[in-house]
């Protein structure tokens, strides 16, 4: 007769992770362990693992803004925001900006340098807000708004990323329960963009190029992250369009009609246009200035930014010319292109959207002009499409949070040089933080067919089995 165990492994329809991965089934010890033997799996399907990972998301939100609660209760003042490591662009650039009289962003004396999107974002927080002006209390609505939007942008991405995801959709928790949400989650609106390009992505796999087109282009004006995976869609599509059979869909085990696939694409690259420029055109009819920070960086470059790898010159005290900056971003968005027309006309290896945009995002993360904190999130992206195991994200997050805390000090440095984080150690930090960026996409993208039905674990994918690790 079969063993008991062996009978209920009928009813689970996907990869349970505290019985597949070592690191999630130690830490669900504070919840009684991995999943028994006879606990019932999936009996309200996708929709009950979705509630569980967004109740999750909002619980480490409300740890995000516990972390942002010195600042939340004292207000955002220099220095002190960043000995405390609380500093947020959202209540900053409200009171140093026209949004504090509930204007655009780019209006008045100093334009902001804030992208389209997110200084929209940041206007309309600023026009619910019960309380505007520059004082404390606009300060903390505005944090408290934009923590209570993150809670459904974060909902809808986990939704998305199931959807994708239905054999391991459990695999949104990398978006959901990211330690670095915490800190980097009310930093920016980045989480805006993130929640853009994992709609964009549901809404190409389910056959609708004008919609990823449209999402992909809006989420364009948040970060540029979002071009990458829209040139991934293109060069995918077209080499399902010299395939001669239909190709399986490595997200949502369909299969795709080849002649179509270069159709879509072209649909979608029109669709991010005509979405940015739904945003752009209406922007600059109000406000001419809302591209400044585009303009600048293009007309005259900017030095290097905190994060990355590009400053590091400048820490050691040889910065490098604003025009060179640009030089050197610009050829690696261009090297990145050639790498993933490289990736995806090699034989024998089939690459999806997701890895081919993360082995391209690489390129660029190395030579970007600028990558600040908040850039993190957009990693989340391909972790959550990814298989990769929860010990590669807590590495990743470890060095994450090191280079958080790393930027404040660096920055506060000024103020109190016998405090903060000198030049010389912030160096080494980007370094290592641009290094753990390249690991783990390479991870994603050398990944084997993050789609393909998951194999069998004997060590790990029944109950008994997961207990045993626990115990060991």
């Amino acid at each position: 007769m079969r063993p008991p165990r062996e009978r209920t492994r009928r009813d689970v329809p996907w990869v349970v992770p505290s019985w597949a991965d070592p690191v999630v089934a130690r830490a669900t010890g504070v919840l009684g362990g991995p999943l028994g033997r006879y606990a019932v799996v999936g009996a309200r399907g996708l929709a009950g693992v979705a509630a569980v990972l967004v109740a999750l998301g909002a619980a480490v939100l409300a740890l995000g803004v516990w972390q942002k609660g010195h600042c939340l209760m004292k207000g955002w003042s220099t220095p002190d925001q960043f000995w405390r490591a609380c500093y947020s662009d959202l209540p900053v650039v409200h009171v140093s900006s026209a949004l504090a009289d509930r204007q655009l962003p780019w209006a008045g004396g100093v334009p902001s340098t804030q992208p389209p999107l997110s200084g929209l974002a940041m206007w309309l927080l600023a026009r619910v807000s019960p309380e505007a002006g520059s004082g404390t209390g606009a300060q903390q609505w505005v944090l408290v708004l934009w923590a209570l939007a993150c809670v459904l942008l974060l909902a809808a991405g986990v939704l998305a990323v199931v959807a994708l995801r239905p054999r391991r959709p459990w695999q949104a928790a990398h978006l959901a329960a990211s330690p670095v949400l915490v800190t980097l989650a009310l930093v920016s609106t980045d989480l805006l963009g993130v929640s853009l390009t994992l709609l964009a992505l549901w809404a190409w796999r389910r056959g609708h190029g004008w919609g990823a087109g449209v999402l992909l282009g809006l989420a364009s004006l948040v970060r540029p992250f979002p071009l990458l995976v829209l040139l991934a869609i293109v060069l995918v599509a077209a080499r399902r369009g010299r395939d001669d059979g239909p190709s399986h869909d490595d997200m949502a085990g369909r299969h795709l009609d080849p002649p179509a696939a270069p159709l879509r694409a072209g649909q979608a690259v029109v669709g991010a246009v005509l979405g940015a420029l739904a945003v752009v055109v209406p922007l600059l009819l109000l406000e001419p200035r809302s591209l400044t920070a585009v303009t600048q960086w293009w007309g005259s470059g900017t030095a290097a930014g905190y994060g990355a790898l590009q400053m590091v010159p400048d820490l050691m005290g040889s910065p490098l010319l604003p025009l060179t900056s640009t030089v050197v971003a610009v050829v690696g968005w261009l090297a990145a292109a050639g790498l993933g027309v490289w990736l995806v006309g090699r034989p024998g290896r089939r690459l999806g959207e997701a890895q081919l945009a993360a082995a391209m995002t690489a390129v660029v993360v190395l030579t970007a002009p600028s990558l600040s904190v908040q850039s993190g999130l957009w990693v989340l992206v391909f972790l959550a499409l990814s298989a990769r195991p929860w010990g590669e994200h807590l590495v990743w997050a470890l060095v994450e949070t090191l280079h958080f805390v790393a930027t404040w000090l660096h920055i506060a440095f000024a103020s109190d040089p016998g405090r903060g984080l000198p030049p010389e150690t912030y160096a080494l930090v980007v370094t290592l933080r641009a290094a753990a960026w390249v690991w783990v996409l390479w991870r994603v993208w050398d990944e084997a067919d993050p789609g393909a039905p998951p194999r069998a674990r004997p060590a790990a994918s029944r109950p008994a089995d997961a207990l045993a690790l626990e115990q060991g």
